[in-house]
């Protein structure tokens, strides 16, 4: 039996990439057979194929593993090969959070939507939250999905030991770090930097990572600069691995600000780098922290300001013992997808059930 992974893209550096490509790598240890199949890819860490050449090579005998974060076109097709089929399930978009400023990708969410029951004819559906599991409750029974988080212990992330005497900021530095899309909500982390600085604590915001709307690339810059603290935002766009976990060492705490998240890997790695979180509540991210970390969704982002001050002030030891339960527990989430979850997944055999 060999592995058979695909998605519509497959790139390192993006989420769903990263995941397929860990999927991969922990089939190898299993002494599995994997491959990788995308749409629209980029072979920089292991070798990936056309999607049409999965439908020449599959064999009955095969397993198959679909990652689902969007409509995917091919997906009847690949619900119709005799062999047996997995699906990990990463959650999609609200269109509505998009479409001021992505319309088009609005639209392939909207689309996504309705293929949403062709997930039930999947002999088993793996989520990345509970959260996600609930979004398609009226079609696959959330009790008989199986939740494992999109990570690996193995990602460079959470191979990095955090530095003990990190290189602080001059200035205190909180961080957003993602696609720089409409969604993530990023000029609300812009109003609670306003917020701060109207309270006298001189903060700082990294904006990381791609910047592929222009329109909402330009609404960031110009809100930032009507608030005054334009001067006080860094979009620093892609990081290669290095630079980025300096800037989490370096970093005073994340900033998670999104209105939709099927899981939020950055608020994983600043737990694990020991950082506070401060989370909007109504998505995914909020399974992965503390209560205290957690934010209304619609609350005023006064409170924000409030919060961030007030932890940012507390004594050194205090903080210190905060940091320390960050990391344990990112280190939990992290065994919740060791290789033996995943070897009990690829083997079972049976059918999940359906509400």
């Amino acid at each position: 039996m060999k592995l058979r992974i695909c998605a519509p893209d497959i790139f390192a550096g993006d989420a769903v990439g990263n995941h397929c490509i860990g999927i991969a790598r922990m089939a190898m240890r299993l002494g599995m057979g994997a491959e990788l199949y995308a749409q629209r890819f980029d072979a920089t860490v292991l070798p990936i194929h056309a999607l049409a050449d999965l439908f020449e090579q599959i064999g009955e005998d095969d397993l198959l593993l679909v990652s689902y974060s969007i409509f995917d076109p091919f997906l009847e097709q690949l619900l119709a090969l005799p062999c047996r089929k997995l699906c990990y399930f990463h959650g999609v978009t609200d269109p509505d959070l998009l479409r001021e400023f992505e319309p088009r990708t609005a639209d392939l969410c909207e689309a996504s939507f309705a293929q949403f029951p062709l997930l039930s004819r999947f002999e088993s559906v793996i989520a990345n939250s509970h959260s996600t599991a609930r979004s398609v409750s009226e079609w696959i029974n959330p009790a008989s999905m199986k939740v494992v988080p999109p990570v690996f212990a193995d990602m460079p992330a959470f191979q990095r030991v955090p530095s003990e005497q990190p290189q602080h900021r001059l200035r205190p530095n909180l961080m957003v770090v993602g696609r720089v899309v409409p969604h993530k909500r990023i000029e609300d982390a812009i109003e609670v930097i306003a917020l701060l600085h109207k309270r006298k604590f001189e903060f700082t915001l990294s904006v990381i990572g791609s910047m592929p709307n222009y329109e909402y690339s330009k609404f960031l810059i110009n809100h930032a600069r009507s608030l005054g603290v334009l001067d006080q935002i860094d979009f620093l766009g892609m990081m290669d691995d290095e630079d980025l976990f300096d800037s989490y060492d370096a970093s005073s705490g994340l900033l998670a600000m999104s209105r939709h998240e099927g899981f939020c890997v950055p608020v994983l790695e600043a737990m694990h780098f020991g950082k506070p979180v401060f989370v909007r509540g109504g998505t995914a991210a909020q399974e992965l922290c503390a209560p205290g970390s957690v934010f209304d969704a619609d609350g005023p982002l006064e409170g924000w300001a409030d919060a961030i001050a007030t932890q940012l002030s507390e004594p050194t030891g205090t903080r210190t013992d905060s940091a320390r339960a960050e990391m344990n527990r990112s280190h939990e989430i992290l065994l919740r997808t060791d290789t033996s979850v995943w070897q009990q997944i690829l083997l079972a055999g049976g059918k999940r059930g359906n509400p």
